[in-house]
This record gives structure tokens, C-alpha cells and sequence, in this order.
């Protein structure tokens, strides 16, 4: 018998045919390698199979079915992370929510969309620009699903005013692992509202940031936001990492701005310098871009009012802060997101052999500057650029410390030598109380080790109640 003789004799792959259509459901091999890998430093698994799933009832069968037959099922959308989490640890069925991508409703009056899994960042964007409307838009591709950024606390270009995308969700539809489905938030108790998860029991915290461990989230509604006409970016740069977290913290203190980011020189550089290439000895060290926007012309010079005192204050504490020129290119990667121009993850690594990888964490951030120095001295030891990256969060308690690691994912002894530096990056940060977010396995049981044991205790229990059987992306959470 032939190898596709006996694929059509696969009862898993016909029961997955019969639920969503023949075209829609495949174990050939070359459509499941397309699935196995990202540009992480991940090793490349293989699905079982691949199904494409169009409707709510559809994810309900399949999950009923692979919950009863305990076969793992791995939710994907874009797939554009770099963390590994969409690559099966189990084999098993790799399900592809990207044509469920329909834009259910946007209630300008509510500010709130409720969106499909597929939706994609420019699909969204496209549809709020005429309500004038706006979504903290990441640095990252047009392609990527706004739901699988928001439920994995991805960041965006508004985290200094409203916070992660995480901190938006208004309410959540979800198809458990044992294949019921269930809602949280305001759309629980009234179907068309979508307004809020509050005050009720915060229920969604159950599916947001889990890694796809705990349930399919079919339908999301999020906050969005009147678009401000009048934009002004403020750009400094400086010395030292030291410098540059005293700017940024008194800058975040008087809240003015969407956005606050400084990213080192390496960072600034498209692509990165890989491997590690000097700083030259005439330029800073870190550049700052920080965005405001405005309704009135008059709101406009208030707010830049304040950044000039900001800056009057740090370089009378004689710190190296300086205005800057930011080019206008790399503005507009920043400020007009979704972007191919800057933050396109192909712009990262030209120069790494399509690899790329990062310890990617939320830290206090009084603690960027001892992290940054750390890193740094790691990075250049193992020939690769601190190309790192500091964001304000809400205000001045933390913020994303984030370095992007280009690496040549064509090598072996290239790619360990990525993962081993990027773990010793992770070591340090956790040990002064960073936590990484989008953790691949490698980090989670670096997590684990230093983990109060009734966390982890916690998170078994939870896990086991929504999914007894283990088949929701299992092995991601390293527990």
C-alpha cells in the first residue's frame, strides 16, 4: 500500500474531512512541514495534520473529537511569533483560525470591535480609519492576528496610554478543550454587549496569556479609539543606558505621551549587525522616540511645553541626554503601524540566515539599566549585538526590556550559540524580576524553577479543570 493509500484510509484525517470539508483538512507532508518551524531558535516539530476550521461549530467538533481520541491540538493563526509557541511539542492537529477573519461589529459609540481570530493588524486598521478610530498597533507585520497579540499581552504603540493589548480585551468568546463553548465579560450576560469583563470575576485571565493551553478564543472584542489629528514626536538620544531610564522615567511621570521607546544603537540599525559589529566611537548609544498626539494646536504646544522642561531638568542633573533627529523613515515605522517600513520581522534578521530569537520581558524598570549591562556584556561575549529595546508601560512602574536576537538559522552551532546567550539574558532578567511574555519552552522551565510552588500548584490544577486530558498545545507551559 502506498503511503497516500493509506493516508486516505486515516480515520482521524477522514472524521477531520467530514467536519470541515475535504480541501480544508490534510496530513500531506509538505503542508505539514509549512506549520513545523518559526524563526526561533525552536526545533522544528511536525504536525500530524492540518485543518483549517471557517466556523465556531466546527472548532466545537474538532475539540470534542480530539478531547475523546487525546489528540493534541495546537491554535494558529498568523503564525508570526518568534517564541516556538505555535510548534507542536506532540505531533498531533495544528488548527489554522486565519480564515475565520471576519470583523463582526465596531461601535464607535462603545469603542469597542469585535473581531475573529484571523483578523489580521491591517484588516483592522483598514476598517477604523474612516470612524477615525485607532488600535495600539505593534512593531511587527500587517499580517499578524490582533487576537493572538492581545491574548498573549502583546505590546502596541499606545502601551504608555492604555496599556498592553491584553489590558483592552472587553470580552471573549472561547471553545474549551472538551469542546463547549463559553463566554466571559459583559457578552455573557447580554449577548451584543461587549463592553467590559468587568465587574464580574475576571474569567478571562483564565485564556490570556496561557499560550493557547486552555481554550480556542473564537470571537474577541477590544477596545478601540478616536484617532487624535495632530502628531509630534519628541527624539532624544544618550550615552548611557542610565541616562537614557532617567529621561524616560521623568518623561512618563507627567503621562503626556501613547508611546515612550528607546532602543540601543544595535536595535536602531535595519538590519542588525549580525554578528556583533562596534558601535561607532561618534554615535549615541540609545535613541528615544516618544509619541504624542493632540486635538488642538494649543494641547499640541502643552505637551511639548512639558518635554522641553523634561529635557531642561536632565541635562541640568548633567546627564547626556540631547535632541536628536530621528530619521523620517523609521517615524514612520513607528507612528503609522501596521508598517512594512520599520519592525517587519524580515528587516530584523536579513543579515541572521532568516533566524531570530529574543528574551522578550516585562521589568520593573529601575532594573533596565543593571539587566541592559548584563546583556550587553553576555551578547558581545557570544559575537552577537545587544540590540535592545525599553518601553514605558502605563506610567513608570515597568516596561518591555526586550533584545531581538538575529542569528544564522542555517547553522547548528550558530543557532545553540543564539539560544544559549539568550537564556543567560533570560536568567539575569528573571533573577531581578522580570518575567518573559510569549515564552518558548525553554524559558517556561526557567520560569519554573524559581516558581512559588503553589503558583505552579495553581496552574496545574486550572489546566487540569479546563482540560483534563492535556491536548491544548500541551508541553508549552512546561508543567
Amino acid at each position: 500500500m502506498t503511503a497516500e493509500a493509506a493516508k486516505q484510509l486515516d480515520p482521524i484525517l477522514e472524521e477531520l474531512r467530514s467536519i470541515v470539508g475535504e480541501s480544508n483538512a490534510s496530513a500531506a507532508k509538505h503542508i505539514r512541514y509549512a506549520y513545523s518551524y518559526d524563526m526561533s531558535f525552536v526545533d522544528p516539530k511536525m504536525p500530524d495534520y492540518v485543518v483549517m476550521a471557517t466556523e465556531v461549530e466546527q472548532i466545537q467538533e474538532i475539540m470534542r473529537f480530539a478531547n475523546q481520541e487525546k489528540i493534541p491540538v495546537v491554535p494558529y493563526t498568523a503564525g508570526t511569533n518568534i517564541g516556538g509557541l505555535c510548534i507542536p511539542e506532540r505531533g498531533g492537529i495544528l488548527l489554522d483560525l486565519k480564515r475565520m477573519n471576519k470583523i463582526i461589529d465596531i461601535d464607535p459609540l462603545d469603542g469597542v470591535a469585535v473581531i475573529e481570530p484571523g483578523v489580521s493588524h491591517a484588516k483592522l486598521a483598514d476598517a477604523l480609519f474612516p470612524l477615525g478610530l485607532r488600535f495600539g498597533w505593534p512593531v511587527g507585520p500587517p499580517s499578524a492576528s490582533v487576537s493572538s497579540c492581545a491574548i498573549s499581552h502583546g505590546i502596541g504603540g499606545l502601551n504608555a496610554r492604555y496599556g498592553l493589548q491584553s489590558q483592552e480585551i472587553t470580552s471573549m468568546e472561547v471553545v474549551l478543550p472538551t469542546g463547549e463553548l463559553v463566554r466571559v465579560g459583559s457578552c455573557a450576560i447580554q449577548k451584543d454587549a461587549w463592553h467590559s469583563t468587568l465587574p464580574m470575576p475576571k474569567l478571562d485571565g483564565l485564556f490570556k496569556g496561557w499560550l493557547g493551553t486552555t481554550g480556542v478564543v473564537t470571537k474577541l472584542g477590544v477596545n478601540v479609539h478616536p484617532a487624535p489629528p495632530l502628531l509630534k514626536i519628541f527624539t532624544v538620544s544618550c550615552e548611557t543606558v542610565e541616562d537614557m531610564y532617567s529621561y524616560m522615567l521623568n518623561l512618563s511621570n507627567y503621562e503626556i505621551c501613547d508611546d515612550i521607546t528607546a532602543v540601543s544603537w544595535w536595535l536602531s540599525q535595519v538590519p542588525i549587525p549580525y554578528p556583533y559589529k562596534p558601535k561607532p566611537d561618534d554615535a549615541a548609544e540609545w535613541n528615544s522616540y516618544a509619541t504624542t498626539f493632540s486635538w488642538t494646536e494649543k494641547e499640541r504646544d502643552a505637551r511639548q511645553e512639558i518635554w522641553e522642561k523634561v529635557v531642561a531638568e536632565e541635562q541640568a542633573k548633567g546627564t547626556s541626554v540631547q535632541v536628536t533627529h530621528y530619521p523620517e523613515e523609521a517615524l514612520r515605522g513607528r507612528t503609522q503601524l501596521p508598517s512594512q517600513v520599520v519592525g517587519s520581522t524580515k528587516n530584523y534578521c536579513k543579515q541572521g540566515g532568516a533566524g531570530i530569537s529574543w528574551p522578550g520581558t516585562f521589568t520593573p524598570a529601575k532594573k533596565w539599566a543593571p539587566v541592559y549591562t548584563r546583556w550587553k556584556d553576555i551578547l558581545i561575549g557570544r559575537n552577537l549585538s545587544p540590540s535592545v529595546r525599553m518601553s514605558m508601560y502605563r506610567g513608570v512602574h515597568y516596561g518591555m526590556l526586550r533584545a531581538m536576537i538575529p542569528f544564522n538559522k542555517q547553522s547548528k552551532e550558530e543557532t545553540e550559540n543564539a539560544r544559549q546567550a539568550i537564556i543567560e539574558c533570560l536568567r539575569v532578567d528573571l533573577d531581578e524580576g522580570g518575567i518573559p511574555y510569549k515564552p518558548p519552552v525553554d524559558f517556561a522551565k526557567e520560569i519554573n524553577k524559581r516558581a512559588d510552588q503553589g503558583y505552579l500548584m495553581l496552574l496545574k490544577r486550572v489546566k487540569e479543570m479546563l482540560d483534563p486530558n492535556d491536548i491544548m498545545n500541551p508541553g508549552k507551559l512546561g508543567i
